[in-house]
């Protein structure tokens, strides 16, 4: 029965163990290699130190997870999902069902083979950076039941405290094959993350690590040539490149887009498989991203941003498809997203803007190109290849902009290096702003700007467009008796 009080698997033990170990494993190695490279021994008990905190630790951290454990429960009653946890002083955690927007599973190695999933509860006006609750390990049958009980119970107002199975018509929107996996791991640019990550986990050592040691020796190469150097840069770029490339095909693995009666059911993921809901009455924008490297190709992705969620969790970006044709998003969506109208004409900026698309990029590419031929003379002039990107950079945004008002829709583009068209219903916009600084005043220009509620506060905005175009977008938002009343458009000049 659901309304009786449930304990989470044992394996939860194991979780909550390397939970606590990991918040003190830096400290703990710091410490360790201390006492260790102390060559004087004293014949003492203090010797084995090191060993002996280590052993605390585990057997600190250990008992700490057991009691955890068995403090946790859970149970559904009088239309709550209500949560008993706590080490010391016991804490009581009660969930409306209405403000539960969906459950969301994840499924690491361990969990596999004892056919357990972690369970997320997401509500509305929750905490942006982690979930409402957490439940790291039950049995993925109990999950789906106490889901089906939640969503029923929200249906009709009665609580099927008996577990019934209610069954749910899916219809598979989007599955990714090997071939699409391989071609957006490739091109994620996810590099930099890499890059970052090990300078981050490295940065947590700098005790340890000879660091002065090493950049002398980086001296001595530099002075070997540039030629040794940029060979060190391009291997160290491109070992990033294939890690960056396994971890997307990890992580995206076997993706795949449900569409239920009121929500979209995402799965992914080979080590550690993740079941995402996102409900379909959340959605506050669609937008669909075309990367330099995928556009040329016909790709892009879709993403859509939606209220609700944790921000800090990867998840919660939104993304439904990673990599499809462009010509083929309509066809997949619009059954499911009937608000919403993906055939769209796009009404550009005059041309009369096109200069100041590139202007101001042109003078900053020529500062920098400047700077680094003064400091790395010759080598540096390389850099004066900076002006013509800008320049075609430019341009392209240029090309990229544009607008369009079908019904109670506003389609935006535009360019930053990702050319992003974001479609928005005017329900679910919760401000718009109409910009004209004094060089786009002096041209008759004005910026649109406009933000939707979501995790991460998105928004999506078109520069440099007709000032009258932009007050027709603006009469268009605001509400009718405002208009009745001659109300001036915001604007800051």
């Amino acid at each position: 029965m659901m309304s009786d009080p449930k304990r989470l698997h044992p394996i939860s033990i194991i979780f909550e163990f390397l939970s606590f170990l990991k918040q003190v494993i830096f400290p703990l190695v710091l410490w360790f290699f201390v006492f260790m490279r102390n060559d004087e021994k004293t014949g003492t008990l203090w010797d084995y130190a090191p060993w002996i905190g280590i052993g605390l630790v585990i057997l600190f951290t250990t008992v700490l997870s057991i009691i955890k454990w068995s403090r946790y429960t859970y149970r559904v009653e009088d239309m709550e999902l209500r949560i008993e946890h706590g080490l010391f002083i016991k804490k009581k955690r009660y969930i409306p069902f209405e403000r539960i927007q969906s459950l969301d599973f994840s499924e690491s190695i361990l969990h596999r083979p004892f056919g357990l999933v972690k369970v997320n509860v997401e509500t509305a006006g929750g905490n942006d950076k982690t979930a409402e609750a957490e439940m790291t390990a039950i049995d993925k049958e109990a999950a789906f039941a106490l889901k089906r009980v939640i969503a029923e119970a929200k249906n009709t107002g009665n609580i099927a405290l008996d577990e019934t199975e209610i069954e749910t018509k899916e219809t598979v929107l989007y599955k990714i094959t090997q071939r699409q996996l391989m071609f957006f791991a490739s091109t994620s640019g996810r590099a930099g993350l890499v890059i970052s990550a090990v300078l981050a986990f490295a940065a947590q050592f700098d005790e340890l690590i000879p660091f002065d040691k090493i950049f002398k020796e980086m001296e001595q190469v530099v002075r070997a040539g540039y030629f040794i150097v940029g060979a060190i840069v391009f291997a160290a770029l491109l070992l990033a490149w294939i890690l960056s490339v396994i971890m997307t095909y990890l992580k995206y693995n076997d993706f795949t887009l449900k569409h239920t009666e009121d929500d979209f059911v995402i799965t992914r993921g080979l080590l550690e498989k993740r079941t995402t809901t996102i409900p379909i009455r959340r959605i506050q924008a669609i937008r669909m991203i075309e990367s330099p490297l995928r556009q040329p190709f016909g790709y892009a992705s879709v993403v859509v941003e939606y209220a609700g969620g944790s921000s800090a969790d990867e998840k919660t970006e939104g993304l439904i498809m990673p990599v499809i044709k462009k010509q083929a998003i309509a066809s997949h969506l619009e059954d499911a997203l009937v608000d919403y109208s993906f055939h769209v004409d796009f009404t550009p900026p005059p041309k009369r803007a096109k200069r100041r698309f590139y202007f101001v990029n042109l003078i900053q590419a020529a500062v920098v190109a400047a700077g680094l031929t003064i400091w790395l003379w010759p080598y540096g002039a390389i850099a004066i290849i900076l002006i013509p990107l800008a320049w075609i950079l430019g341009v392209f945004r240029y090309q990229s902009a544009g607008w369009n008002i079908k019904g109670d829709q506003l389609a935006l583009r535009y360019r930053v290096l990702e050319q992003q068209t974001v479609l928005l219903r005017k329900n679910r916009m919760q401000s718009m702003d109409v910009t004209v600084n004094w060089f786009q005043n002096r041209a008759d220009l004005a910026t649109v700007s406009t933000a939707v509620m979501s995790g991460g506060n998105a928004g999506a905005g078109v520069t440099h467009i007709d000032k009258k175009d932009a007050e027709f977008i603006y009469k268009w938002y605001i509400p009718k008796e405002q208009i009745v009343n001659n109300e001036e458009p915001k604007k800051s000049e």
